[in-house]
């Protein structure tokens, strides 16, 4: 059975053609990943941790889109960063400006104000890795093929 090396994964052009469509899906499963991994790692989460995933699984395409060609080490770190940027900035609206409590780093080394600390971005190196890396999968497949027939 031949895959089209496009739509390999759920967010491939040739699985969803229309690019509002796409956004969604993109928004809904890095939401949906973000609040899990979150349940798994501290035991709840919170619904603004679930915005700040989809906001971080899309900008992570983007990242992979735009800068496909550079190493995966370096789109990992733009990522991390990324990601640590999200998360400083609705940690600062929910926890600071609405005083929800979400999470408080504030017992970590070097936090940033409570909201942010290298050992989270750290981590969330690690897993942008991780993700990075199954992103560019369909591009490394499809540019193997072009090479065996050229």
């Amino acid at each position: 059975m031949k895959i089209p090396s496009g739509s390999l994964f759920l967010f491939g052009r040739r699985f969803c053609g229309n690019p509002l469509a796409l956004l969604t899906v993109k928004m809904l499963f890095g939401g949906i990943a973000y609040g899990l991994l979150e349940v798994i790692w501290r035991g709840y989460t919170h619904p603004s941790m679930v915005m700040a995933g989809g906001i971080c699984f899309t900008m992570m395409f983007a990242v992979n889109r735009f800068f496909g060609d550079t190493p995966l080490v370096f789109r990992s770190v733009l990522c991390a960063l990324g990601i640590t940027a999200v998360e400083f900035c609705i940690g600062m609206l929910v926890n600071r400006l609405w005083h929800m409590e979400v999470w408080d780093y504030s017992d970590e080394w070097m936090h940033v104000l409570g909201q942010i600390c290298p050992l989270y971005s750290c981590i969330w190196f690690l897993i942008s890795f991780c993700i990075c890396f199954l992103i560019s999968l369909p591009r490394m497949i499809r540019k193997e093929r072009e090479q065996k027939k050229a």
